[in-house]
């Protein structure tokens, strides 16, 4: 029509955004289309999601929530007053957890995403350990950080973090600028216990040393503690709070309550006004009835979750048993968490063409 756009015109979309450009696909997505295309009757074990419900005592609390009047309110940013006090009693008397604030957020994502914007500079480099989190990946390249990420090594076979590495790292970074390396100093460094993909729990004397090198170069150190409570053969979680210390939990996999959305961030108070601004720009509150059923949820107790967890160890043992051919020292993991890797032999080093082969008959998992 006269005075109108063109058709072309119309279609013309402007340049996306290099930061999303450059960040990478979710794997899980990737992981939902195979298993789309797979034959009926196939399982995926490419996700972490438990096969129990929250407990009964959420599924009331939510309900009774829908008539409250609250409810269809916004909360304080940070969270209903009853369950930051609730998880801070909860995190003092399981973890020893002190001393420390706490803002409830929509999933542990959220919480790191939080992170990164309050604690990163344009230009800052942030440090992952292989093998990463992919969405800690995604929310560094997607706030700008894709060529500033440091992907540090891991040593043993137990997959964990070389801190050597960090060290001369943070030496150089931090400290002296080495001719011929541009000077992005390193602010965040991430360490995930118990490990999602590595299913490794670290060991305290680990993740001390991590604190007391990130506190000796002038950095943000951010432990994700989204399996916390599933750390298994007698183990313990190294849990640590410090002046440059923000950790994260979560009730998607121990109360059953992916669907909820309800991540928990912890962090020095001084910290607290700059986080708040994070969090009132990117959800202002997280989900109110969300946050009833968790506060109920934690009043079922450390007892309901463990039963769960230790209720998983047939399923740990089967998962073993299947992997066995390849060899004892090609299984990695099983300290922590609800994860296993499974080393390849030699000849099959395309891990995804591998991951597109498997569901496919005779062997359907």
């Amino acid at each position: 029509a006269s005075g109108g756009l063109s058709t072309s015109a119309r279609r013309a979309a402007p340049p996306m955004s290099r930061r999303v450009l450059e960040t990478d696909e979710p794997v899980i997505v990737k992981m939902k289309a195979l298993l789309a295309a797979a034959p009926a009757g196939t399982v995926s074990l490419a996700q972490g999601v438990v096969h129990w419900q929250p407990p009964e005592e959420a599924l009331e609390a939510a309900r009774e929530a829908v008539g409250l009047a609250p409810t269809h309110l916004y909360s304080a940013d940070e969270g209903i007053p009853e369950l930051r006090a609730a998880l801070r009693a909860s995190l003092a008397s399981e973890h020893g957890l002190e001393g420390v604030e706490v803002m409830v957020t929509a999933g542990a994502n959220q919480a790191f995403l939080n992170t990164v914007l309050m604690a990163l500079n344009a230009g800052d480099s942030a440090v992952l350990f292989a093998p990463y989190y992919f969405n800690h990946l995604m929310a560094l390249q997607m706030t700008g950080h894709a060529d500033s990420i440091l992907i540090g090594p891991a040593v043993s076979h137990d997959l964990l973090p070389d801190l050597n590495w960090l060290e001369s790292q943070l030496e150089r970074r931090n400290v002296g600028i080495t001719p011929g390396l541009p000077a992005a100093p390193i602010r965040l460094v991430t360490l995930c216990t118990p490990g999602n993909p590595s299913g490794v729990n670290l060991p305290r004397a680990i993740v001390e040393r991590a604190v007391a090198l990130t506190a000796r170069y002038g950095c943000f150190l951010y432990l994700d503690h989204a399996y916390a409570h599933f750390v298994h053969d007698g183990k313990r979680l190294a849990v640590c709070s410090a002046a440059h210390v923000l950790s994260c939990f979560s009730f998607s996999k121990a109360y059953g309550m992916a669907g909820w959305r309800i991540g928990v961030l912890t962090y020095p108070p001084e910290l607290g006004a700059q986080l708040l601004k994070v969090q009132d720009t990117a959800v202002i509150c997280p989900s109110v009835i969300s946050q009833y059923a968790a506060l109920a949820a934690l009043g079922a107790g450390a007892k309901w979750v463990r039963a769960h967890v230790d209720a998983l160890a047939p399923q740990r043992a089967l998962v073993r048993a299947a992997l066995a051919p390849l060899g004892a020292d090609s299984i990695v993991g099983g300290s922590g968490a609800i994860y296993l890797l499974a080393r390849l032999p030699s000849a099959h080093v395309d891990d995804a063409r591998v991951a597109e082969w498997l569901p496919h008959p005779p062997r359907g998992a």
